[in-house]
This record gives structure tokens, sequence and C-alpha cells, in this order.
């Protein structure tokens, strides 16, 4: 740390287990590509028993508003003992029809993160004021875009959220930026019966100066009512996940992430995340990963 400190490197956005609940979040093509007026909210609680731990609110808001155009906003706010920093965006996309049933959303994004940090919490061991001990404060605009292709039961994504890596601060001498996110995700269905379906899903995140991150998941739906799943991530991170679809209107997920390696394990880490949509317009459109109700 104080010979190298270029070389230390940090996760900067929460990665959330129940992504495809809020997916509009990192990709702006998902905007009206689940029907009209959809709302989503996730809240996560990461490392629940430590102090200050990060928090994540987000909200999101998608509705098809044309024959085949696509609007909606987003919000992040994350907290993490000292820093807080707030995200919004407003999102478009294009509907591309395909043959077989298929289609292609184009999506672009268009927004800021607004970004504080409060060092007064950090002890000091002198009364000399140190230059470096200073509140961060900046709002930095930004812009996005992503796309996402439907085949059938089949779906696939990819999004940029953020295009610029601006820097947080200009007079520190190791720059704050926000990084520049590559999001790839994809996904299936494979029905048994009208009864019993298998999901598997894919996410992958990759960050210049930070590293990949791979999330690997599958779920079993019963009458696409109830899901139960399981995934791995890198860093040995295991999810367990939970989801209720009430009706074609409302569905309620959680999620309990905890360490596989021992070393981590051992300091008892461990996440909850809640999360819930509503599909508040009537529309023939079936989320991505999702088919009609059984009843």
């Amino acid at each position: 740390m104080l010979l190298f400190p270029w070389a230390i490197s940090a996760q900067q956005d929460a990665y959330m287990s129940l992504y495809q609940l809020n997916m509009p979040l990192i990709n702006p093509a998902y905007a009206g590509a689940e029907g009209k007026h959809v709302l989503s909210l996730t809240n996560r609680n990461q490392w629940s028993n430590s102090e200050d731990s990060p928090k994540t609110t987000a909200l999101s808001y998608s509705s098809a508003v044309g024959k085949n155009v696509g609007l909606g906003i987003s919000v992040v706010s994350d907290k993490i003992f000292i820093e807080k920093q707030t995200m919004f965006a407003i999102d478009f996309s294009y509907k591309l029809k395909l043959n077989n049933d298929g289609a292609v959303f184009l999506g672009i994004k268009a927004g800021g993160n607004s970004y504080n940090a409060n060092p007064n919490p950090l002890s000091t061991f002198t009364q000399i004021p140190d230059p470096a001990k200073k509140s961060l404060s900046r709002f930095n605009p930004n812009m996005g875009v992503g796309f996402l292709l439907k085949m059938g039961q089949i779906w696939f994504s990819g999004s940029m959220p953020r295009l610029f890596n601006p820097k947080r601060d200009d007079d520190i001498e190791i720059q704050s930026r926000d990084r520049i996110h590559t999001y790839l995700a994809a996904g299936a269905m494979f029905s048994f019966n009208d009864k019993f379906t298998l999901k598997p899903n894919l996410m992958y995140r990759n960050i210049k100066g930070i590293g990949a991150v791979t999330d690997l998941g599958v779920k079993g739906a019963y009458m696409n009512r109830f899901e139960l799943g399981l995934s791995i991530r890198t860093g040995s991170i295991f999810s367990v996940q939970a989801l209720v679809n009430i009706n074609e209107g409302f569905s309620l997920g959680y999620a309990y992430d905890t360490y596989g390696v021992d070393q981590l394990s051992g300091l008892n880490f461990k996440a909850h995340e809640v999360a819930v949509r509503f599909k508040l317009g009537n529309s023939s459109e079936v989320s991505v990963g999702e088919e009609p109700l059984v009843e």
C-alpha cells in the first residue's frame, strides 16, 4: 500500500445478484423491451454485519411508447463508508424485428454521476491538517449504449452504460475516475413440460484497470410462479436466489450471497438483496427469460 499504491484496485459500482429483474440499470436497450410501464426496485446490503457497509438502492422505469420505441429512466444510489454516489440516466431504445419472431433492441443512455466523499470520519494521528484530507464533490455527465437480442427462448445482451471515464477530482495525485464498464449477458429457457422450466444465465463484467467478473447461474421454475436458483461469481461468491411471481404484474425476489473461500468466509461477510418488479400496463410482450403464467 505504501510502495505501490497504483497497483491497488477495488470494485467501483455495485453488482446485483438479481440483475435480471433490473436490467435497464446497465443496458438502455431494455427500455420498452419488456412491455409497457415496467417499474423495478432493488435494495442491496453488502457485508451486512459490518459498520458502514455498502448499501445500494436502484430504481428503474421503462415503457414501450410507440410501435418500436421505448423510453426509460434509472437512478442508483450507492453508499459505502465516506463515499456516496448517485447515478441517474434517461434511456431510449428502438426495436428492429427479425424473422422467426426474433428482435434486436438498440439503446442509448444519457445521464451522469454525482460523486461525494467526506473524509471527516477518517482517523488521524496528528493535529497538523492534512492537505489530502478534503471533501470531494463532482458531477460527471456521461452516456452509454447497449443492445438486446431475443430469439425465441434465448436472449443475449451487451452494453457499456458509461462510455467516458472522467476524473472525480483534479487535485489528488492518484486520480479517481468513473471507470468504463462492459457488460455481456445471456440466458435461455428450457421447458420440460407444462410445469417445470430450467433457466440458465450468464453475466460477464469487465472494467479497465480492475478486472473481470463472471456470474454463472441457473434457476428452476415451477409453473413460472416459483423460482429457486444458485449462482457462483468470480471470487468464490455463492448466491442462493428465490423468486415469486404473484401474477403477470408483480414479481418479488430475494438473494443471499456468501463467500466460499475459507479466509473470507470466516469474516462472516454476507449480502442480502431484495428486488420487486411491477408491470403496470397491459402488453403482449413477455419479459426476457419469462413465459406466461400457467393457471
